[in-house]
């Protein structure tokens, strides 16, 4: 059974930071036959070592990511950053590249792995002049979907999607301009890129939607088995 690594995601408590990942990655890696292990922030060398033992990672939805890690200043419509997440994702992120481990992006994921590869962010796709609705208003429990994607070119997606699909959506930053490598593989009907891959790369994929909350789309998980 191959074992995956997934980012932790951060709440704070009145005792502090508690380091965990919501319900729904961890039954999408089960759906799929996979162990997972979660990964908190710690030191890069025990995070070498810690990775050199796992099949995959997977960097999950959040927060925004710190727009002075792509060299611009933050606008009003920003929302809160973690430098101490966005160094983590960031690292893994790097680490998957350089060594070909399979990486899946979620949401914020893609996004991250896009800026740890030299890429750029949208920090607010309303003011960016995207005209779709990208954050949906119905919660994301409910399984509705929000707008359409179209695939572009080959990838690991044509195996599970038609063309032409549906997606949920929770998201007010897209990508900008592309990291060093990486390909679109999918878009918004306002052309905004909703995935993407790293050419070279046995897979290291990203998606702008949430596949963990759409059953049907949870196969998109077991992709980190087949390689």
């Amino acid at each position: 059974m191959r074992l995956i690594g997934v980012a932790t995601q951060r709440k704070t408590s009145e005792g502090g930071a508690l380091f965990g990942l919501l319900e729904a990655y961890l039954e999408a890696l089960a759906s799929q036959g996979l162990a997972y292990v979660l990964i908190p922030p710690q030191p890069e060398a025990a995070l070498e070592r810690l990775l050199r033992h796992l099949d995959g990672v997977i960097l999950p939805g959040g927060g925004d990511v710190d727009p002075t890690l792509y060299g611009e200043e933050p606008l009003p419509e920003l929302g809160e950053v973690d430098p101490e997440r966005d160094g983590l994702e960031v690292f893994l992120a790097r680490y998957a590249a350089e060594k070909g481990l399979p990486l899946l992006g979620v949401c914020r994921g893609i996004q991250v792995l896009n800026v740890a590869l030299g890429g750029s962010l949208h920090q607010d796709l309303g003011r960016a002049g995207f005209p779709l609705q990208h954050y949906q208003k119905s919660p994301p429990a409910w399984g509705a979907l929000g707008h359409g994607v179209e695939l572009l070119g080959e990838s690991p997606l044509d195996r599970l999607f038609p063309r032409r699909f549906r997606v949920n959506s929770y998201h007010h930053q897209g990508l900008k301009r592309l990291g060093e490598g990486l390909r679109p593989v999918a878009q918004a009907p306002d052309g905004l890129v909703e995935a993407v891959v790293l050419e070279g790369h046995p897979l290291y994929l990203g998606v702008q939607w949430h596949p963990e909350r759409l059953p049907h789309h949870r196969p998109l998980f077991g992709l980190l088995r087949e390689v």
